[in-house]
């Protein structure tokens, strides 16, 4: 299951990032876990890609950059984390890759990351960037689009809502929301999406039909929940687009967290429209 003993907080030092650091600390200090704050820095060579540039301003480059980087990565980790556990790590190369590299030698149980940067090519980037980790990242990670400073030091988590699609993994995501819900003494919702009217054959199926569908769903369901040992305060069965669906849910309960599993096919749609952030598992 699931233990949140360290930390990885990934930052490019924009405002978004910082929005997430406020909030990694306050996890941290709820769950005692240490904090590490890494950033990757672009290798020059592909910054300058199909442009001729001399070796020595590569070195010279290179000499400026990597100190200054280390000091602001340091000052971040002061300003977010100060009397706490924590450690800088800077790396370089392609960031997304990078990032899960750290994430697997820091031995992190977290990635906490945020999926927007300053203007339109930095947007673009880091929600690249954010994309290929959450498909790629063996470790779970905790993103959202709707990143707000935090209430407070005491914010807590006491509502999660999972979303399962009754694929083999789904006892397992089940379980390890639940371990959450336990931990943090929060309430926890199950919600599966079923097709709509306006998908393929579902559009054929009278209401009667949907009904017996939503009931047999909700049963399998409920053996997960026995499967994973868990428990949950409602199940969830509705028609519809799965992004919307759990947006739904996640609004009508006041979710503070949203679980997925990390191949669940709409994964990043539900990132995408979540209005609280989103915990992908990252299980293989």
């Amino acid at each position: 299951m699931l233990k949140i003993k360290k930390i990885l907080v990934p930052t490019d030092f924009s405002s978004q990032s910082s929005m997430v650091a406020a909030h990694a600390r306050v996890l941290a200090l709820q769950s005692g876990a240490e904090v590490v704050v890494a950033h990757c820095m672009r290798p020059f060579h592909l910054a300058v890609e199909g442009v001729d540039v001399p070796a020595h301003v590569v070195t010279e480059w290179y000499a400026e950059q990597k100190p200054r980087i280390e000091k602001q990565l340091a000052e971040f980790a002061n300003i977010y984390f100060k009397d706490m556990k924590v450690r800088t790590v800077f790396a370089e190369g392609e960031p997304a890759g990078e990032i899960i590299e750290v994430a697997k030698r820091e031995e992190a149980d977290l990635i906490m990351i945020s999926t927007h940067g300053y203007g339109a090519f930095r947007r673009f980037l880091l929600g690249s960037i954010a994309a290929k980790i959450l498909h790629d990242s063996p470790v779970p990670v905790l993103t959202s689009t709707h990143v707000d400073a935090p209430a407070s030091a005491t914010e807590q988590i006491r509502t999660i809502v999972v979303a399962v699609d009754l694929s083999p993994r789904s006892p397992l995501v089940i379980a390890n929301a639940a371990a959450l819900a336990r931990e943090f003494g929060a309430k926890l919702h199950v919600v599966h999406a079923t097709p709509d009217e306006g998908d393929g054959a579902a559009r054929y199926l009278d209401h009667a039909w949907r009904d017996e569908i939503a009931r047999k769903v909700a049963i399998e369901i409920e053996t997960y929940i026995r499967q994973g040992h868990a428990e949950a305060d409602t199940v969830h069965v509705i028609s519809g687009k799965t992004e919307e669906v759990v947006k739904q849910v996640a609004g009508e309960v006041e979710a503070d967290l949203v679980v997925i599993g990390c191949h669940h096919s709409h994964g990043y749609n539900i990132v995408r429209t979540s209005p609280a952030p989103v915990l992908s598992l990252g299980m293989r």
